[in-house]
C-alpha cells in the first residue's frame, strides 16, 4: 500500500539517505510561514491587528481578513507564492489581519459576544479610522466566516462586502462534527469547567479522528517530496499550520458549541450576541460565499445555505473542488480561486 516500506525493508542506499534526510528536517527548525511584510497597528490582550505593507494600493476600500479562532492566523499568509495576503496586496488591495493570539488559562471567560461584540469590532473600527474610509470588506475563514457573518448581520452599515472561505452555517449538517458534537454526545459543559479553556491538543486530535489515516497518509507525502524542494516547502508550511492548534477560551468555545452545533440557533436567527438577535437577513453587503465540494469540516450543504438566508441582493455562491484547506490555499486555488476572487472584489471594492 505505501511503497517507501518496500524500500526501507530492502535496505537500499536511497531509502537511508532519504531516512536521514527526513530525520534532520524533523529535528531542524520550523517552515518560515508569515512572511508577507506587516505592521502591528493595534493590540488587545493576546489579539494582534496587522496591516500589510504595499506601495501600490489601487482598491480604495480595505480587507481585514478573519481567521478561524482555533487555528492560526498565517493560513492566509502561509509562505511566498501560497499567501492569500500577499496575492491581494500584490493586486493592489489594502489587506489587514486579526491574529487572535493564543489564550491563557486568565482567558477562560473571555466570551463569544467579545470575540464578535468586542474585539473584531475593535478591529474593525481601528482599520476605518486609519484608512479613512467608513466601511470595509470582511473576509472570514472557517470560524473566522462565521464571526464575520455574524458582525455583517450586527453591524451591516461598516461592512462594504462580505466574503466567506468554507463557512460552517447550518450545524445540523451530515457531517461527523455535527454528529459528535449534539448534546446527547458531547458533554461540553463539564469539558470546560474541567478544563478552562479547550486545549489546543484534544482540539486537534478531534480534527485528526475525523481522517484517522492522516498522519500516515502525511508520512507518505512527505517521503515522496523530500527529492522536490519546492512541493517539500509547501507541505512542510501547510503542516506546521495543521499541528499549530491553539486553545480556545472557555466561555466562547462553550457558546459556540451549544448555541451553533447543538442548538443551531444562528441557521433560526435565533443566536444572541450582547442582548442582539442575529438575524442573517440584515446581511446587506454583496456576499461571496465560497463552499468545497470535498469539504469535511464545513460540508457544502452547511455552508451554501448563507446565500439563501442573507438580505444580500448580490449574492454569489462559489463551489471548488478540494477539501476544506486545499480549495483556498492549495495549489489550484492560487491558480484558480485567487483570481475569481480578486476579479469578484475589483468589481465592488471602487
Amino acid at each position: 500500500m505505501f511503497p517507501f516500506w518496500n524500500d526501507i525493508a530492502a535496505g537500499s542506499l536511497d531509502a537511508l539517505a532519504r531516512i536521514h534526510k527526513l530525520a534532520a528536517l524533523q529535528s531542524g527548525p520550523p517552515a518560515a510561514v508569515a512572511q508577507t511584510p506587516s505592521e502591528v497597528v493595534y493590540t488587545e490582550n493576546k489579539l494582534r491587528l496587522l496591516r500589510y505593507r504595499s506601495e501600490n494600493r489601487v482598491h480604495p476600500s480595505p480587507i481585514l481578513l478573519v481567521p478561524s479562532i482555533i487555528n492560526r492566523y498565517y493560513i492566509l499568509d502561509l509562505k511566498p507564492g501560497r499567501s492569500l495576503a500577499g496575492f491581494l496586496v500584490a493586486r493592489g488591495y489594502d489587506v489587514w489581519i486579526v491574529d487572535w493570539g493564543v489564550p491563557g488559562p486568565e482567558d477562560r471567560f473571555v466570551t463569544l459576544d467579545e470575540h464578535i461584540d468586542g474585539h473584531l469590532r475593535e478591529c474593525v473600527g481601528v482599520v476605518l479610522d486609519e484608512t479613512g474610509r467608513n466601511s470595509l470588506t470582511l473576509l472570514g475563514y472557517c470560524i473566522g466566516g462565521v464571526l464575520a457573518s455574524i458582525f455583517s448581520a450586527l453591524h451591516s452599515e461598516t461592512v462594504r462586502n462580505l466574503v466567506t472561505l468554507t463557512t460552517p452555517i447550518d450545524f445540523h449538517d451530515d457531517g461527523l462534527l455535527s454528529l459528535w458534537a449534539r448534546r446527547e454526545h458531547f458533554p461540553v459543559d463539564r469539558l470546560v469547567e474541567a478544563y478552562g479553556n479547550m486545549p489546543a491538543w484534544l482540539l486537534g486530535a478531534s480534527f485528526k479522528l475525523l481522517s484517522p489515516t492522516s498522519d500516515l497518509a502525511n508520512t507518505w507525502t512527505l517521503w515522496e517530496r523530500l527529492d522536490d524542494p519546492a512541493r517539500l516547502d509547501d507541505f512542510r508550511a501547510l503542516n506546521r499550520w495543521v499541528e499549530d492548534n491553539v486553545s480556545v477560551a472557555g466561555e466562547a468555545y462553550r457558546k459556540f458549541v451549544v448555541d451553533c452545533y447543538q442548538e443551531n440557533l444562528l441557521v433560526q436567527n435565533r443566536m444572541r450576541i450582547n442582548g442582539r438577535t442575529v438575524n442573517l437577513g440584515d446581511i446587506r453587503a454583496p456576499l461571496l460565499n465560497v463552499v468545497a465540494q470535498r469539504d469535511h469540516i464545513a460540508p457544502c450543504g452547511s455552508a451554501a445555505v448563507l446565500n439563501e438566508l442573507a438580505g444580500s441582493r448580490d449574492a454569489t455562491l462559489l463551489s471548488l473542488d478540494g477539501g476544506h484547506i486545499g480549495a483556498i490555499v492549495g495549489r489550484d486555488a492560487v491558480e484558480d480561486f485567487w483570481p475569481r476572487l480578486d476579479a469578484w472584489l475589483a468589481e465592488r471594492s471602487a
